[in-house]
């Protein structure tokens, strides 16, 4: 597939298998509403702090319930692929990408969105892999309905799917085939990263503060993360042990004061053995107590530690791409500056 050309064959567009393949005459003039996610692509030189920088890092739909994430249907581009604590946010296939016509008349070389409609049609390549997630993308509603069959993930072997207007797996894969090979300097910025965490995306937002989130009112929401293998379900985990034991040995530092209280008033010091072991035991116990407590906080920041210097290397490592002299341009780009948002019109 040519770079400066329309993606896929006139033979294999999807809109003339759809149950519904009309698209609207506005379909164009609202493209950036469907397909621009300008706070991702303002937030690109520092999403190697809160992101892999893969593209390749989107889970299919299966793996995506396989983790305990439930579907949210999303018609916002900039929440498309983002998940947290169960649950992932995907916006459905617009009916006017499966057209040929279409991307020939709008979405052609150099036109403003051409970068965006590629990343967005790149990624259900990755999340649509096997049969089983075209047949959950069906029952999400990600994908159309197809114009002819009731069960339009069951084709006959008698009728080939060239030969009915069934939107089938065959016929998909076959579409998405021409999108998974596009490399990331034909796509816009935000799709040169995968899947992304939205309590990071917070984090992010609120550090380096993207005008355009200011501009168009867009804030993610904060969630506390729970999933395998991150800080906070570690925390978690440890949390309900460490009360149990803080209020068992509370308990018994109770009794030994009201025991030494008593006798002591009582004997003197009879109980003298008592005391010395009720004593150590005191300052054994708060030197347990007090070490586990350091010793998860510095597990804590070990592992955040980690974290950011994985995150500073790929932000480096990205910074570096940026300052590669433009062949074309006959100009070096500046580590300092920025790749604006309209350099994705380009694309």
């Amino acid at each position: 597939m040519a770079a400066d050309s329309t993606p896929f064959r006139k033979i294999d567009e999807l809109i003339t298998k759809l149950a519904d393949p009309t698209i609207p005459d506005a379909a164009a003039i609202h493209l950036g509403d469907e397909l621009s996610c300008t706070v991702l692509d303002e937030l690109y030189p520092n999403l190697d702090f809160v992101a892999r920088r893969s593209s390749l890092h989107i889970d299919p739909i299966h793996k995506h319930l396989q983790k305990c994430r439930k579907i949210i249907i999303t018609e916002d581009p900039n929440l498309h692929l983002i998940w947290n604590n169960g649950i992932v946010y995907l916006k459905p296939l617009p009916h006017c990408l499966l057209s040929h016509s279409f991307w020939s008349g709008y979405l052609g070389p150099g036109s403003a969105y051409r970068g965006e409609a590629l990343g967005f049609v790149r990624s259900y390549a990755r999340l649509i892999r096997h049969h089983s997630d075209f047949k959950l993308a069906l029952e999400a509603g990600l994908i159309p309905s197809s114009a002819l069959s009731p069960n339009p993930y069951l084709s006959s072997p008698s009728s080939p799917p060239e030969s009915t207007g069934e939107l089938t797996y065959t016929t998909l894969l076959r579409f998405l085939r021409h999108f998974s090979d596009i490399p990331d300097a034909d796509v816009s910025l935000r799709w040169r990263f995968g899947q992304l965490r939205l309590s990071r995306l917070n984090w992010a937002v609120r550090i380096f503060q993207p005008r355009t989130s200011t501009e168009k009112g867009f804030l993610y929401r904060i969630y506390y993360e729970q999933q395998h293998w991150q800080t906070g379900q570690f925390l978690n985990e440890f949390a309900a042990p460490f009360l149990f034991l803080f209020a068992t040995l509370s308990l018994i530092l109770s009794g030994m004061q009201v025991v030494l209280a008593t006798e002591f008033n009582e004997r003197g010091k009879g109980w003298h053995v008592f005391a010395n072991v009720s004593l150590w035991f005191s300052i054994a116990i708060i030197i347990i107590v007090v070490v586990l407590f350091v010793s998860l906080g510095a597990v804590t920041v070990v592992i955040w530690a980690l974290q950011f210097h994985f995150s500073y290397r790929s932000w480096k490592r990205s910074h570096a791409e940026i300052k590669v002299p433009n062949v074309e341009g006959g100009r070096e780009s500046g580590g300092s500056e920025r790749p604006a948002v309209a350099d994705r019109k380009g694309n």
